[in-house]
């Protein structure tokens, strides 16, 4: 992606549907949080708002799939979902969560020009780690099920985290997914 002010704009539009979601993010909310030019927003985007958030949808879901799939083991993987999707709901003041389910939550009935994005986004988290429990062990099958099973529960956890304000969720999910992995994979072997 180049930088400059089309990088800022999808920047900007990933924090902005992790705070808020995509309902209530707006192109002047974009384009305030990302300091770019007022014209430039139609200029990068002439597809609007949804090409926006097809592009940011994109941008974040390969950052997370590059830096888990940087990473050792399975077990290491999990963790390291877990780990950052916490400190990042931390850091955020519990006001931010994963901008994938935030869009993802905020698409109705006729909105389903967006669907295909959020699914390819979790689609290729599970894929990253599909792949991690099949090299531990795992069956394909096996593997599929347990990488649903890790991004729903990381998921629900910074849902609940969100809610609560509170990091515990994330630090439950983390253990019982590492106890279920350890249980699970050791079974496979």
């Amino acid at each position: 992606m180049p930088h400059g002010s089309r990088e800022r704009m999808v920047r900007a539009a990933v924090d902005l549907f992790r705070e808020r979601g995509y309902a209530a993010t707006s192109f002047n909310d974009v384009l305030e949080r990302g300091g770019a030019p007022r014209g430039s927003i139609y200029h990068h985007f002439p597809g609007g708002k949804e090409q926006l958030a097809r592009e940011a949808l994109q941008w974040y879901a390969e950052r997370v799939a590059r830096a888990l799939d940087s990473t050792g083991s399975a077990r290491e993987i999990v963790d390291l979902f877990v780990a950052s999707s916490r400190e990042a709901l931390v850091a955020s003041d519990f006001s931010a969560g994963c901008a994938v389910a935030a869009v993802t939550l905020d698409l109705g009935p006729g909105e389903d020009r967006l669907k295909p994005s959020v699914a390819d986004a979790f689609g290729r988290w599970r894929t990253v780690l599909t792949k991690a429990f099949t090299r531990d062990g795992a069956t394909p099958a096996q593997a599929r099920r347990l990488a649903a099973f890790t991004v729903a529960a990381v998921e629900g956890a910074l849902i609940l985290a969100r809610a609560e304000r509170s990091a515990q969720p994330c630090d439950d999910v983390a253990t019982e997914l590492r106890a279920h992995l350890d249980v699970t994979l050791a079974m496979s072997r």
